[in-house]
Protein backbone atom coordinates (compact mmCIF):
# COMPACT_ATOMS: atom_id res chain seq x y z
CA UNK A 1 0.00 0.00 0.00
CA UNK A 2 2.37 2.14 0.88
CA UNK A 3 4.89 1.61 -2.45
CA UNK A 4 1.38 2.47 -4.08
CA UNK A 5 1.20 5.38 -2.44
CA UNK A 6 4.97 6.79 -3.20
CA UNK A 7 3.89 5.94 -7.03
CA UNK A 8 0.98 7.34 -7.16
CA UNK A 9 2.68 10.67 -5.74
CA UNK A 10 5.60 10.24 -8.62
CA UNK A 11 3.35 10.73 -11.03
CA UNK A 12 1.23 12.91 -9.30
CA UNK A 13 4.45 14.89 -9.27
CA UNK A 14 5.67 14.45 -13.26
CA UNK A 15 2.48 15.33 -14.20
CA UNK A 16 3.01 18.41 -11.87
CA UNK A 17 6.30 19.25 -13.10
CA UNK A 18 4.76 18.25 -16.85
CA UNK A 19 2.03 21.39 -16.24
CA UNK A 20 4.28 23.45 -14.76
CA UNK A 21 5.99 23.13 -17.70
CA UNK A 22 3.60 23.36 -19.99
CA UNK A 23 1.95 26.49 -18.59
CA UNK A 24 4.52 28.69 -17.10
CA UNK A 25 5.18 30.74 -20.07
CA UNK A 26 1.84 31.00 -20.50
CA UNK A 27 1.36 34.73 -19.49
CA UNK A 28 3.70 35.59 -21.90
CA UNK A 29 1.59 38.00 -24.26
CA UNK A 30 -0.87 39.36 -20.96
CA UNK A 31 2.33 40.63 -19.56
CA UNK A 32 3.00 42.59 -23.17
CA UNK A 33 -0.23 43.85 -23.46
CA UNK A 34 -1.09 42.06 -26.68
CA UNK A 35 -4.74 39.92 -27.37
CA UNK A 36 -4.22 36.22 -27.43
CA UNK A 37 -6.18 33.10 -28.24
CA UNK A 38 -6.80 30.75 -24.88
CA UNK A 39 -2.79 29.97 -24.01
CA UNK A 40 -4.33 26.06 -23.60
CA UNK A 41 -3.89 25.27 -27.73
CA UNK A 42 -2.34 21.93 -27.02
CA UNK A 43 -5.53 21.04 -28.84
CA UNK A 44 -5.73 23.42 -31.73
CA UNK A 45 -8.63 24.40 -30.74
CA UNK A 46 -7.62 28.77 -30.81
CA UNK A 47 -5.16 28.18 -33.61
CA UNK A 48 -1.70 26.40 -32.18
CA UNK A 49 -0.76 23.20 -31.78
CA UNK A 50 -1.74 19.84 -33.72
CA UNK A 51 -5.17 19.46 -35.63
CA UNK A 52 -7.04 16.76 -33.88
CA UNK A 53 -9.98 16.54 -36.64
CA UNK A 54 -9.07 20.07 -38.39
CA UNK A 55 -7.00 20.80 -41.29
CA UNK A 56 -3.60 21.99 -40.75
CA UNK A 57 -4.28 24.97 -43.19
CA UNK A 58 -7.47 25.53 -41.45
CA UNK A 59 -5.87 26.11 -37.85
CA UNK A 60 -5.77 30.20 -37.72
CA UNK A 61 -9.52 30.61 -39.14
CA UNK A 62 -10.29 31.52 -35.36
CA UNK A 63 -7.65 33.60 -34.77
CA UNK A 64 -8.03 35.45 -37.65
CA UNK A 65 -11.61 35.80 -37.96
CA UNK A 66 -11.84 37.11 -34.40
CA UNK A 67 -9.04 39.77 -34.52
CA UNK A 68 -8.57 41.10 -38.18
CA UNK A 69 -9.48 44.97 -38.87
CA UNK A 70 -9.30 44.86 -35.43
CA UNK A 71 -5.14 44.36 -34.67
CA UNK A 72 -2.02 44.28 -36.33
CA UNK A 73 -1.27 40.93 -34.64
CA UNK A 74 -2.41 39.25 -31.84
CA UNK A 75 -0.60 36.03 -29.30
CA UNK A 76 -1.14 32.56 -29.33
CA UNK A 77 0.73 29.50 -28.45
CA UNK A 78 2.19 26.31 -30.32
CA UNK A 79 2.53 23.96 -27.11
CA UNK A 80 4.65 26.38 -24.48
CA UNK A 81 5.96 28.47 -27.60
CA UNK A 82 4.43 31.96 -27.76
CA UNK A 83 3.54 33.06 -31.57
CA UNK A 84 3.00 35.93 -32.84
CA UNK A 85 0.32 35.67 -35.79
CA UNK A 86 0.03 38.73 -38.37
CA UNK A 87 -2.72 39.63 -39.43
CA UNK A 88 -2.05 43.03 -41.21
CA UNK A 89 -0.38 42.77 -44.92
CA UNK A 90 1.75 45.94 -44.55
CA UNK A 91 3.02 44.18 -41.15
CA UNK A 92 3.68 40.90 -43.01
CA UNK A 93 5.26 42.81 -45.56
CA UNK A 94 7.25 44.63 -42.85
CA UNK A 95 8.61 40.69 -41.61
CA UNK A 96 8.95 39.28 -45.16
CA UNK A 97 10.67 41.64 -47.37
CA UNK A 98 11.10 45.20 -45.61
CA UNK A 99 12.92 43.67 -42.32
CA UNK A 100 13.67 40.74 -43.73
CA UNK A 101 17.08 40.81 -41.81
CA UNK A 102 15.44 40.33 -38.90
CA UNK A 103 13.38 37.37 -39.78
CA UNK A 104 15.50 34.65 -41.88
CA UNK A 105 14.50 31.94 -40.44
CA UNK A 106 11.65 29.61 -40.56
CA UNK A 107 12.50 28.26 -37.07
CA UNK A 108 13.15 24.34 -38.25
CA UNK A 109 15.28 22.01 -36.60
CA UNK A 110 17.74 20.73 -38.97
CA UNK A 111 20.62 17.99 -38.30
CA UNK A 112 22.23 17.46 -41.00
CA UNK A 113 25.01 15.55 -39.91
CA UNK A 114 22.42 12.50 -39.04
CA UNK A 115 19.81 13.57 -40.91
CA UNK A 116 21.25 14.95 -44.28
CA UNK A 117 17.85 15.31 -46.11
CA UNK A 118 16.90 18.23 -43.69
CA UNK A 119 19.68 20.61 -44.66
CA UNK A 120 17.98 21.60 -47.84
CA UNK A 121 16.94 25.26 -49.22
CA UNK A 122 13.90 25.39 -46.77
CA UNK A 123 15.17 24.72 -43.23
CA UNK A 124 19.12 26.45 -43.77
CA UNK A 125 19.66 29.82 -42.05
CA UNK A 126 22.19 32.28 -41.50
CA UNK A 127 25.51 32.88 -43.79
CA UNK A 128 24.96 29.01 -45.18
CA UNK A 129 21.54 29.78 -46.35
CA UNK A 130 22.56 32.63 -48.30
CA UNK A 131 25.29 31.25 -50.02
CA UNK A 132 23.51 28.34 -51.51
CA UNK A 133 20.41 30.30 -52.44
CA UNK A 134 22.73 32.60 -54.52
CA UNK A 135 24.12 29.79 -55.89
CA UNK A 136 20.43 27.71 -56.75
CA UNK A 137 18.39 30.82 -57.93
CA UNK A 138 20.07 30.96 -61.60
CA UNK A 139 18.89 27.25 -61.22
CA UNK A 140 15.42 28.42 -62.17
CA UNK A 141 15.80 31.38 -64.56
CA UNK A 142 13.96 31.49 -67.41
CA UNK A 143 17.08 30.52 -69.78
CA UNK A 144 17.01 27.39 -67.50
CA UNK A 145 14.29 26.09 -67.44
CA UNK A 146 13.59 26.57 -71.45
CA UNK A 147 16.89 24.15 -71.23
CA UNK A 148 14.78 21.64 -69.36
CA UNK A 149 11.52 22.00 -70.91
CA UNK A 150 12.40 18.58 -73.44
CA UNK A 151 12.48 16.39 -70.60
CA UNK A 152 9.32 17.85 -69.53
CA UNK A 153 7.56 17.68 -72.81
CA UNK A 154 8.82 13.71 -73.26
CA UNK A 155 6.82 12.98 -69.89
CA UNK A 156 3.74 14.86 -71.25
CA UNK A 157 3.41 13.44 -74.16
CA UNK A 158 3.45 9.67 -72.22
CA UNK A 159 0.41 11.62 -69.99
CA UNK A 160 -1.50 12.02 -73.36
CA UNK A 161 -1.16 8.44 -74.16
CA UNK A 162 -1.71 6.80 -70.78
CA UNK A 163 -4.69 8.85 -70.20
CA UNK A 164 -6.25 8.01 -73.62
CA UNK A 165 -5.58 4.11 -72.70
CA UNK A 166 -7.57 4.87 -69.43
CA UNK A 167 -10.68 6.81 -71.05
CA UNK A 168 -11.14 3.94 -73.90
CA UNK A 169 -10.95 1.45 -70.55
CA UNK A 170 -13.24 3.15 -68.63
CA UNK A 171 -16.35 2.01 -71.90
CA UNK A 172 -19.17 4.69 -72.42
CA UNK A 173 -18.94 6.65 -69.15
CA UNK A 174 -15.46 7.43 -69.93
CA UNK A 175 -14.91 8.36 -65.99
CA UNK A 176 -11.12 8.52 -65.02
CA UNK A 177 -9.57 8.72 -61.69
CA UNK A 178 -6.97 12.32 -62.36
CA UNK A 179 -5.45 11.76 -58.74
CA UNK A 180 -3.30 9.29 -59.29
CA UNK A 181 -2.57 9.94 -62.99
CA UNK A 182 -1.55 13.26 -62.36
CA UNK A 183 0.94 12.27 -59.32
CA UNK A 184 2.36 9.93 -61.52
CA UNK A 185 3.07 12.52 -63.99
CA UNK A 186 4.81 15.10 -61.49
CA UNK A 187 6.69 12.07 -60.18
CA UNK A 188 7.45 11.59 -63.90
CA UNK A 189 8.82 14.85 -64.34
CA UNK A 190 10.68 15.86 -60.76
CA UNK A 191 12.75 12.43 -61.33
CA UNK A 192 13.76 13.48 -64.92
CA UNK A 193 14.60 17.25 -64.24
CA UNK A 194 15.73 16.80 -60.11
CA UNK A 195 17.69 12.98 -60.21
CA UNK A 196 18.02 12.34 -63.82
CA UNK A 197 16.19 9.42 -63.98
CA UNK A 198 13.55 8.08 -66.27
CA UNK A 199 11.24 6.42 -64.01
CA UNK A 200 8.16 5.74 -66.31
CA UNK A 201 5.69 6.15 -63.24
CA UNK A 202 2.71 6.66 -65.71
CA UNK A 203 3.05 3.43 -67.33
CA UNK A 204 1.49 2.03 -63.95
CA UNK A 205 3.96 -0.49 -63.26
CA UNK A 206 5.45 -0.07 -59.54
CA UNK A 207 9.01 0.99 -59.71
CA UNK A 208 11.42 2.22 -56.88
CA UNK A 209 10.83 5.80 -57.33
CA UNK A 210 6.69 6.31 -57.42
CA UNK A 211 7.43 3.98 -54.21
CA UNK A 212 9.30 5.99 -52.03
CA UNK A 213 7.33 8.98 -53.46
CA UNK A 214 4.68 7.08 -51.45
CA UNK A 215 6.01 6.70 -48.59
CA UNK A 216 6.82 10.50 -48.23
CA UNK A 217 3.22 11.16 -48.56
CA UNK A 218 2.14 8.79 -46.23
CA UNK A 219 3.71 10.76 -43.48
CA UNK A 220 1.69 13.82 -42.78
CA UNK A 221 0.32 13.51 -39.91
CA UNK A 222 3.94 12.67 -39.04
CA UNK A 223 5.52 15.47 -40.26
CA UNK A 224 3.00 17.88 -38.23
CA UNK A 225 3.80 16.43 -34.79
CA UNK A 226 7.30 16.73 -36.02
CA UNK A 227 6.40 20.48 -36.40
CA UNK A 228 4.73 19.89 -32.99
CA UNK A 229 7.86 18.39 -30.96
CA UNK A 230 9.88 21.84 -32.66
CA UNK A 231 7.81 23.81 -30.49
CA UNK A 232 8.19 22.34 -27.09
CA UNK A 233 12.28 22.29 -27.86
CA UNK A 234 14.77 22.00 -30.98
CA UNK A 235 15.84 19.25 -29.60
CA UNK A 236 13.25 17.09 -29.96
CA UNK A 237 12.86 16.91 -33.78
CA UNK A 238 15.75 14.23 -33.33
CA UNK A 239 12.85 11.94 -32.50
CA UNK A 240 11.57 12.13 -35.15
CA UNK A 241 14.20 12.29 -37.95
CA UNK A 242 13.21 12.22 -41.80
CA UNK A 243 15.56 8.84 -41.66
CA UNK A 244 12.57 7.59 -39.30
CA UNK A 245 9.59 9.31 -41.26
CA UNK A 246 11.00 8.65 -44.92
CA UNK A 247 13.15 5.38 -43.55
CA UNK A 248 13.22 4.11 -47.17
CA UNK A 249 12.80 6.63 -49.13
CA UNK A 250 15.69 8.80 -47.19
CA UNK A 251 18.04 5.87 -48.14
CA UNK A 252 16.57 5.59 -51.86
CA UNK A 253 17.42 9.56 -52.40
CA UNK A 254 20.77 9.85 -50.86
CA UNK A 255 22.00 6.57 -52.67
CA UNK A 256 20.14 7.67 -55.92
CA UNK A 257 21.72 10.92 -55.99
CA UNK A 258 25.02 9.45 -55.38
CA UNK A 259 24.84 6.82 -57.50
CA UNK A 260 24.19 9.50 -60.49
CA UNK A 261 26.73 11.57 -59.83
CA UNK A 262 29.27 9.10 -59.89
CA UNK A 263 27.92 7.47 -63.07
CA UNK A 264 28.04 10.75 -64.86
CA UNK A 265 31.36 11.10 -63.85
CA UNK A 266 32.63 7.82 -65.16
CA UNK A 267 31.04 8.03 -68.32
CA UNK A 268 30.82 11.59 -68.99
CA UNK A 269 27.08 12.13 -69.71
CA UNK A 270 25.56 15.36 -70.44
CA UNK A 271 21.69 16.07 -69.53
CA UNK A 272 20.31 19.03 -69.29
CA UNK A 273 18.64 18.32 -65.76
CA UNK A 274 19.14 19.87 -62.18
CA UNK A 275 21.76 17.02 -61.65
CA UNK A 276 24.30 18.91 -64.07
CA UNK A 277 23.55 21.82 -62.77
CA UNK A 278 24.03 21.35 -59.01
CA UNK A 279 27.51 19.49 -60.61
CA UNK A 280 28.15 22.39 -62.17
CA UNK A 281 27.74 24.33 -58.62
CA UNK A 282 29.89 21.88 -56.90
CA UNK A 283 32.47 22.24 -59.26
CA UNK A 284 32.18 26.24 -58.71
CA UNK A 285 32.26 25.64 -54.71
CA UNK A 286 35.36 23.65 -54.60
CA UNK A 287 37.56 26.84 -56.24
CA UNK A 288 35.55 28.66 -53.29
CA UNK A 289 37.08 26.63 -50.72
CA UNK A 290 38.06 28.68 -47.17
CA UNK A 291 35.63 31.77 -48.74
CA UNK A 292 32.65 33.06 -47.19
CA UNK A 293 30.54 31.61 -50.03
CA UNK A 294 31.44 28.55 -49.62
CA UNK A 295 29.35 25.68 -48.29
CA UNK A 296 30.96 22.40 -48.58
CA UNK A 297 28.87 20.85 -52.11
CA UNK A 298 28.83 17.24 -51.41
CA UNK A 299 25.95 14.51 -52.66
CA UNK A 300 24.30 14.93 -49.33
CA UNK A 301 23.95 18.77 -49.68
CA UNK A 302 22.75 17.79 -53.51
CA UNK A 303 20.01 15.22 -52.63
CA UNK A 304 18.68 17.20 -50.27
CA UNK A 305 17.88 20.24 -52.30
CA UNK A 306 16.40 17.67 -54.86
CA UNK A 307 14.50 15.96 -52.17
CA UNK A 308 13.19 19.16 -51.08
CA UNK A 309 11.59 20.45 -54.42
CA UNK A 310 10.76 16.66 -54.85
CA UNK A 311 9.02 16.70 -51.68
CA UNK A 312 7.49 20.52 -52.50
CA UNK A 313 6.48 19.96 -55.88
CA UNK A 314 4.87 16.72 -56.33
CA UNK A 315 1.76 16.30 -54.52
CA UNK A 316 1.26 20.10 -54.44
CA UNK A 317 1.33 20.45 -58.45
CA UNK A 318 -0.77 17.23 -59.20
CA UNK A 319 -3.24 18.89 -57.16
CA UNK A 320 -2.88 22.35 -58.78
CA UNK A 321 -3.50 20.70 -62.31
CA UNK A 322 -6.63 18.20 -60.78
CA UNK A 323 -8.47 20.76 -58.91
CA UNK A 324 -7.77 23.05 -62.13
CA UNK A 325 -9.54 20.40 -64.36
CA UNK A 326 -12.30 19.98 -61.63
CA UNK A 327 -13.11 23.67 -61.69
CA UNK A 328 -12.84 23.56 -65.56
CA UNK A 329 -15.56 20.67 -65.43
CA UNK A 330 -17.93 22.56 -63.90
CA UNK A 331 -17.81 25.65 -65.56
CA UNK A 332 -17.09 23.82 -69.48
CA UNK A 333 -17.41 28.01 -71.42
CA UNK A 334 -14.40 28.52 -69.40
CA UNK A 335 -12.96 25.06 -70.03
CA UNK A 336 -13.63 25.99 -74.19
CA UNK A 337 -11.89 29.46 -73.54
CA UNK A 338 -8.96 27.85 -71.90
CA UNK A 339 -8.65 25.14 -74.57
CA UNK A 340 -8.87 27.66 -77.71
CA UNK A 341 -5.87 29.43 -76.41
CA UNK A 342 -3.95 26.39 -75.46
CA UNK A 343 -4.65 25.77 -79.58
CA UNK A 344 -4.16 29.27 -81.05
CA UNK A 345 -0.67 29.62 -79.00
CA UNK A 346 0.42 26.37 -80.30
CA UNK A 347 -0.26 27.09 -83.49
CA UNK A 348 1.21 30.87 -83.52
CA UNK A 349 4.68 28.93 -82.09
CA UNK A 350 4.47 25.75 -84.32
CA UNK A 351 3.59 23.52 -80.96
CA UNK A 352 3.09 22.93 -77.86
CA UNK A 353 6.69 24.72 -76.86
CA UNK A 354 8.24 26.60 -74.49
CA UNK A 355 6.99 30.17 -75.71
CA UNK A 356 4.23 29.06 -76.47
CA UNK A 357 3.03 27.75 -73.05
CA UNK A 358 4.43 31.27 -71.98
CA UNK A 359 2.21 33.04 -73.92
CA UNK A 360 -1.08 31.16 -72.16
CA UNK A 361 -2.15 34.29 -70.02
CA UNK A 362 -4.98 32.65 -69.00
CA UNK A 363 -4.07 29.17 -68.43
CA UNK A 364 -2.01 30.73 -66.19
CA UNK A 365 -4.54 33.18 -64.58
CA UNK A 366 -6.81 29.81 -63.96
CA UNK A 367 -3.68 28.10 -62.21
CA UNK A 368 -3.37 31.29 -59.79
CA UNK A 369 -6.55 31.08 -58.98
CA UNK A 370 -6.20 27.56 -58.30
CA UNK A 371 -3.52 28.53 -55.45
CA UNK A 372 -6.03 30.96 -54.05
CA UNK A 373 -8.72 28.87 -53.51
CA UNK A 374 -7.08 25.70 -52.72
CA UNK A 375 -3.87 27.31 -51.63
CA UNK A 376 -0.73 24.67 -50.65
CA UNK A 377 0.45 26.88 -48.04
CA UNK A 378 -1.62 27.16 -44.92
CA UNK A 379 0.73 29.14 -42.91
CA UNK A 380 4.25 30.62 -43.50
CA UNK A 381 6.81 30.59 -40.64
CA UNK A 382 9.34 33.56 -39.73
CA UNK A 383 11.72 33.27 -36.68
CA UNK A 384 13.37 36.68 -35.41
CA UNK A 385 17.18 36.28 -35.25
CA UNK A 386 17.33 39.43 -32.98
CA UNK A 387 15.45 41.37 -30.88
CA UNK A 388 13.10 43.50 -32.76
CA UNK A 389 10.12 45.99 -32.04
CA UNK A 390 6.82 46.11 -34.45
CA UNK A 391 6.27 49.07 -36.39
CA UNK A 392 3.86 51.38 -34.23
CA UNK A 393 3.99 49.18 -31.70
CA UNK A 394 5.57 49.32 -28.23
CA UNK A 395 6.39 45.34 -28.58
CA UNK A 396 9.62 43.82 -28.85
CA UNK A 397 9.61 40.04 -29.58
CA UNK A 398 12.64 38.21 -29.50
CA UNK A 399 14.33 34.49 -30.62
CA UNK A 400 11.61 32.58 -28.39
CA UNK A 401 8.78 34.32 -30.22
CA UNK A 402 7.50 32.34 -33.69
CA UNK A 403 5.68 34.35 -36.15
CA UNK A 404 3.22 33.01 -38.13
CA UNK A 405 1.39 34.16 -41.10
CA UNK A 406 -2.10 33.18 -42.15
CA UNK A 407 -1.31 32.66 -46.16
CA UNK A 408 -4.85 30.55 -46.33
CA UNK A 409 -6.69 32.91 -44.54
CA UNK A 410 -5.83 35.97 -46.30
CA UNK A 411 -6.56 34.02 -49.67
CA UNK A 412 -9.90 33.42 -47.99
CA UNK A 413 -10.63 36.67 -47.08
CA UNK A 414 -13.62 39.01 -48.68
CA UNK A 415 -12.26 42.28 -48.31
CA UNK A 416 -9.28 41.15 -50.79
CA UNK A 417 -10.84 38.27 -52.87
CA UNK A 418 -14.97 39.19 -52.71
CA UNK A 419 -17.17 35.65 -52.45
CA UNK A 420 -13.45 34.06 -52.04
CA UNK A 421 -15.54 30.29 -52.81
CA UNK A 422 -16.02 31.67 -56.49
CA UNK A 423 -13.80 30.44 -58.65
CA UNK A 424 -12.20 33.14 -61.04
CA UNK A 425 -9.10 33.72 -62.51
CA UNK A 426 -10.37 37.29 -63.50
CA UNK A 427 -8.65 38.03 -60.09
CA UNK A 428 -5.39 37.15 -61.49
CA UNK A 429 -5.70 40.44 -64.33
CA UNK A 430 -3.03 43.05 -64.37
CA UNK A 431 -5.96 45.59 -63.16
CA UNK A 432 -7.24 43.18 -60.17
CA UNK A 433 -3.37 42.91 -59.38
CA UNK A 434 -2.76 46.18 -59.27
CA UNK A 435 -6.15 46.69 -57.06
CA UNK A 436 -5.30 44.62 -54.12
CA UNK A 437 -2.69 44.57 -51.67
CA UNK A 438 0.32 42.10 -52.90
CA UNK A 439 1.06 40.59 -49.52
CA UNK A 440 -2.72 38.86 -49.63
CA UNK A 441 -1.73 36.42 -51.87
CA UNK A 442 1.63 33.98 -50.75
CA UNK A 443 1.10 30.88 -52.14
CA UNK A 444 4.90 30.87 -52.85
CA UNK A 445 5.98 33.09 -49.78
CA UNK A 446 7.80 36.62 -50.72
CA UNK A 447 10.86 38.21 -49.67
CA UNK A 448 14.19 36.90 -49.85
CA UNK A 449 13.26 33.65 -48.87
CA UNK A 450 9.89 33.48 -52.07
CA UNK A 451 9.96 29.72 -53.26
CA UNK A 452 12.70 29.80 -55.80
CA UNK A 453 11.13 26.99 -57.93
CA UNK A 454 8.16 28.96 -58.17
CA UNK A 455 9.07 29.41 -62.23
CA UNK A 456 9.42 25.77 -62.59
CA UNK A 457 5.89 24.97 -60.54
CA UNK A 458 4.18 27.18 -62.47
CA UNK A 459 5.76 26.05 -65.96
CA UNK A 460 4.84 22.59 -65.36
CA UNK A 461 1.61 22.53 -64.13
CA UNK A 462 1.19 24.64 -67.24
CA UNK A 463 2.31 22.29 -69.71
CA UNK A 464 0.58 19.64 -68.53
CA UNK A 465 -2.42 21.24 -68.17
CA UNK A 466 -2.30 22.78 -71.77
CA UNK A 467 -1.29 19.64 -72.82
CA UNK A 468 -4.27 17.71 -71.48
CA UNK A 469 -6.53 20.84 -72.29
CA UNK A 470 -5.57 20.31 -75.96
CA UNK A 471 -6.54 16.61 -76.38
CA UNK A 472 -9.06 16.19 -74.35
CA UNK A 473 -12.62 17.25 -72.93
CA UNK A 474 -13.32 16.63 -69.01
CA UNK A 475 -17.03 17.47 -67.46
CA UNK A 476 -18.85 16.07 -64.48
CA UNK A 477 -19.41 12.80 -64.26
CA UNK A 478 -21.55 9.80 -61.32
CA UNK A 479 -18.38 9.91 -59.06
CA UNK A 480 -16.82 13.28 -59.10
CA UNK A 481 -17.21 15.35 -55.93
CA UNK A 482 -19.07 18.83 -56.73
CA UNK A 483 -18.35 19.14 -53.10
CA UNK A 484 -15.07 18.74 -52.18
CA UNK A 485 -13.83 17.17 -49.52
CA UNK A 486 -10.24 16.94 -48.36
CA UNK A 487 -8.08 14.88 -46.66
CA UNK A 488 -8.26 15.88 -42.93
CA UNK A 489 -4.45 14.96 -41.74
CA UNK A 490 -2.72 16.24 -45.19
CA UNK A 491 -0.65 19.16 -45.09
CA UNK A 492 -2.07 21.06 -47.78
CA UNK A 493 -5.51 20.02 -48.93
CA UNK A 494 -6.07 17.17 -50.91
CA UNK A 495 -9.11 15.39 -52.17
CA UNK A 496 -10.29 12.47 -50.20
CA UNK A 497 -12.12 10.37 -53.16
CA UNK A 498 -9.73 11.81 -55.57
CA UNK A 499 -10.54 13.42 -59.03
CA UNK A 500 -13.17 11.30 -60.63
CA UNK A 501 -14.41 13.12 -64.23
CA UNK A 502 -15.34 12.06 -67.65
CA UNK A 503 -12.78 12.04 -70.44
CA UNK A 504 -13.48 12.70 -74.03
CA UNK A 505 -11.09 13.32 -77.24
CA UNK A 506 -11.73 17.33 -78.34
CA UNK A 507 -12.71 17.64 -81.57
Amino acid sequence: MALISVLLGGVAGLLGLFIVYFSWNFNYWHKRGVPSANPFSLFGDRGGGLPFGKSFWSLLDPVYKKYKGKHAFVGTFQARRPVLVALDPDLIKTILTKEYSHFQGRGQAFDEENDPLSAHLFNLEGPRWKALRSKLSPVFTSGKLKVMFPLMTDVGQKLDARLRVLAAEKGTDGEVELKDLLVRYSTDIIASVAFGVTCDSLSGEANEFHTASREVFSANLLFIIRLFLSSIHPALVKLLPFTSLFNKASTFFLSLMKETVEFREKNKVDRNDLVKLMMQLREADSREAGTANHIGFNENLMAAQAFVFFAAGLENNANGVGFALHELSVNPELQQRAAAEVRACSARHGGLTYEAVQEMELVERILREVLRKYCPVGTLTREPTTAFQLPNSELVIDKSVWVWIPVWQLAHDPDFFPDPERFDPDRFTDQAREQRHPYAYLPFGEGPRFCVAERFAILEMKLCLAGLLDKFAFSVGRKTDLKLEFVPTAFSPTPKKGFWLKVDERP
